[in-house]
C-alpha cells in the first residue's frame, strides 16, 4: 500500500513539474495563434472592402460562435477590436499587430517561392505556421535579405512597414472581356482545391494571356499558343488587369540575366515574347517566372562565359548566353550586390532565413 502510495506521488511530482509547464506553454502559444489568426483574417476583409461579420470569422477559425464571441471580447480588452455595425474592426493597435502578420506571412512565403522547392500549393500552408514565429525585427531582415519584394508568389501586394502597398486591383477573369490582351496579377489561394486546378494548367501570375470566348460556364483561354478552359468558379479565382506593352519595346531600358555577374541578383520582369511554346513553359516551370528572385553564380570560363549558372526557387540552372539575354531582369541595387557577393563569397549556399523566437 506504501509502495503505491509512494508511486502516486512520483507521478503526481512529475505531471506538476515536468509535463503541466509543457502543457500550460502548448495552450498559451496556440491561444496567441488563435488571436493573430483573428487578427490577420479581419486584416485581409479591410483589405479587400469586406466586412469581417461574426459568423465569417468563427467559420475561418473553425470555432462555436460563442466561443468567437468569447474571443472578441478577450480582443476588446486588449484593444486589438471593436464592434460596428454588426461587424468586427481593427483598432489602430489591431491593425498595426495585422501588418506585422501579413508582412510575415507574405515574406516567408516569397522566400519559400524563392529559396527553396517548395511545391506553390503547399507555400501558403507553411506560411501561416511561421507567421506566427516570426518577430518585428525577424521581417524586418526577411524583407532585406529577399530585396523588399512588392508581391507574394500569388501576386498579393506585401506591405512596407509603414503599412502602404501597391494599389492594383484586378479584375475577376470571367469579367474580363474577349480578344484583349491581359496578364495575371492575382490567383486566390483559397480554397486549397481550386488553386491546385489553377495552377495544374501552368497558369501563374505574370501570365499573360488572351480570352477567347467566355460563357457562364467557363473561360477559353489563349496561353502561349496553347488553348485552355476553366471552369467559371476556377476562373473567377484569377484576377487580371490589361497586358503591358511588349517587353521587347522598352528593352533597351531592361537589363537580361546575361548583364549580371556573379553574386549579383535580380528579379524577373519578363521573358521575351520570342521564347514559345515548350521552352517558354519549359523556364517557367523552373521558376523564371516575373518577381521571381535570380541570382548569378557562375559563368563558364571557356566560350566568353557561355553558359552561366543561375539559382532560382533554391535550384541552380545552367543557361546559354542566348537564352538568358531574352530574360528581362530588374538588378538590385549596387550596394545591396555588393553585399550579397560577400555574403556569398564567405558561405556558398541561399541565406538562411531567421527562424524567430516569437513574439
Amino acid at each position: 500500500m506504501m509502495w503505491t502510495y509512494g508511486w502516486g506521488i512520483v507521478v503526481l511530482v512529475v505531471v506538476l513539474f515536468i509535463v503541466w509547464p509543457r502543457v500550460w506553454s502548448w495552450y498559451r502559444i496556440r491561444r496567441r495563434e488563435t488571436v493573430e489568426d483573428a487578427i490577420k483574417f479581419i486584416w485581409d476583409c479591410e483589405e479587400r472592402g469586406t466586412k469581417a461579420t461574426l459568423e465569417a470569422l468563427a467559420g475561418k477559425l473553425k470555432l462555436s460562435q460563442r466561443a468567437t464571441l468569447t474571443l472578441l471580447r478577450r480582443m476588446s480588452e486588449r484593444g486589438l477590436v471593436r464592434m460596428s455595425g454588426g461587424h468586427v474592426c481593427l483598432t489602430p493597435e489591431g491593425k498595426a499587430l495585422g501588418l506585422q502578420i501579413s508582412r510575415a506571412h507574405r515574406l516567408w512565403e516569397r522566400y519559400l517561392s524563392d529559396f527553396t522547392d517548395v511545391p506553390l500549393p503547399d507555400i501558403h500552408r507553411l506560411a501561416d505556421r511561421q507567421e506566427h514565429a516570426l518577430s518585428e525585427e525577424d521581417v524586418r531582415a526577411l524583407a532585406a535579405r529577399l530585396g523588399h519584394p512588392r508581391r507574394d508568389p500569388h501576386g498579393d501586394p506585401i506591405p512596407t512597414e509603414k503599412g502602404e502597398h501597391l494599389v492594383e486591383v484586378g479584375i475577376p477573369l470571367t469579367d474580363w472581356p474577349t480578344s484583349q490582351p491581359a496578364r495575371i496579377v492575382h490567383i486566390e489561394d483559397e480554397p486549397a482545391s481550386i488553386f491546385a486546378q489553377v495552377l495544374a494548367e501552368g497558369l501563374l501570375p505574370g501570365m499573360d494571356i488572351i480570352v477567347e470566348e467566355s460563357s457562364p460556364q467557363g473561360v477559353r483561354l489563349k496561353v502561349d499558343g496553347n488553348d485552355i478552359w476553366l471552369a467559371g468558379v476556377v476562373a473567377s479565382h484569377i484576377h487580371v488587369l490589361p497586358a503591358p506593352k511588349e517587353v521587347e519595346e522598352v528593352a533597351e531600358r531592361r537589363w537580361t540575366l546575361a548583364d549580371l555577374k556573379p553574386g549579383e541578383r535580380a528579379r524577373v520582369v519578363g521573358i521575351s515574347r520570342s521564347i514559345r511554346g515548350l521552352l517558354r513553359r519549359r523556364l517557367l516551370d523552373l521558376g523564371f517566372t516575373r518577381g521571381a528572385l535570380v541570382e548569378a553564380v557562375l559563368e563558364s570560363a571557356f566560350g566568353h562565359g557561355d553558359p552561366k549558372a543561375f539559382r532560382v526557387r533554391g535550384t541552380t540552372i545552367a543557361l546559354r548566353r542566348e537564352q538568358a539575354e531574352r530574360i528581362f531582369v530588374e538588378p538590385f541595387p549596387p550596394e545591396e550586390n555588393a553585399y550579397q557577393a560577400t555574403r556569398t563569397a564567405q558561405r556558398p549556399s541561399p541565406p538562411t532565413p531567421p527562424g524567430g523566437t516569437g513574439r
